[in-house]
């Protein structure tokens, strides 16, 4: 009987954890990626993509969209990993809302960062602020 007891306990744990992980966690899957540059983002230059950058310089990005948008705007959001803080806050650094042209299928513009840490960019549409289409991540020194 004990043994019978571990093993429907192990099996309630593990439905348990599937449930939690399955659904208690919502995953959108979107055909995207965000590149960065030190150098202005063309066919030459793209394949030169970096994630390490000097403060008060320009870092050149480029989100291209598999996908169809669905929006004539996108939300840039840079976050700050702050390392002052016991477990590492984040804050927002910088947002910026973009008209872009949907016929493109991609976005590139650049943005400088005077301090030094660990930042990530993510790219919103307008009708989905809670969930990014792409996020990539970058230093600044």
């Amino acid at each position: 009987m004990n043994s019978r007891y571990k093993i429907f306990a192990t099996i309630v744990c593990l439905i348990c954890v599937l449930c939690v992980c399955g659904f208690g966690f919502r995953c959108k899957r979107h055909k995207a990626l965000l590149l960065f540059n030190s150098q202005p983002i063309n066919n030459q230059t793209i394949n030169n993509a970096g994630r390490h950058f000097k403060a008060r310089e320009r870092v050149y990005y480029i989100f291209i969209n598999e996908e169809e948008f669905k929006d004539d705007y996108i939300r840039v959001q840079i976050v700050k990993k702050e390392e002052k803080t016991n477990h590492w806050g984040y804050k927002i650094y910088w947002s910026k809302d973009y008209q872009i042209d949907t016929s493109l299928g991609y976005f590139k513009s650049y943005f400088v960062i005077d301090e030094p840490g660990y930042y990530f960019m993510q790219i919103f549409t307008f009708n989905d602020f809670d969930w990014p289409i792409v996020r990539n991540d970058f230093w600044i020194h």
